[in-house]
């Protein structure tokens, strides 16, 4: 691992290899991958506009994630947070009991 060299501001300059985009909260640079001839991750590629044109919103079904706006409606359809279709065979609440403990199910009388 490459020691992070010390700018004369008094920031660190990222890792070989690391993201560039620097996190205010944690006072330090992001220590995600980047992609070959890249300078941001993933996420963060929208930090810099003259590296990428294309725009990153966030997931509608779950905003911890971006995704490029072109590419929406296909990340839709393959989003782990999205609903996905119940068995044929699920009955919800099969195993819930009685609601009201006075109810008797006309099947048991």
């Amino acid at each position: 691992m490459a020691a992070a060299a010390l700018t004369p501001h008094g920031t660190v300059f990222p890792e070989e290899g690391r993201c560039g985009y620097f996190v205010e909260k944690k006072k330090r640079f992001c220590r995600m991958v980047v992609a070959a001839g890249k300078r941001f991750c993933g996420e963060h590629a929208g930090a810099s506009e003259e590296e990428n044109a294309r725009k990153r919103i966030l997931c509608p079904l779950d905003p911890k994630h971006t995704v490029y706006e072109d590419r929406l409606a296909k990340h839709l359809k393959k989003c782990n947070s999205r609903e996905k279709p119940k068995p044929d065979f699920f009955i919800q609440d099969i195993n819930a009991g009685l609601k009201d403990e006075t109810e008797i199910p006309d099947q048991l009388v």
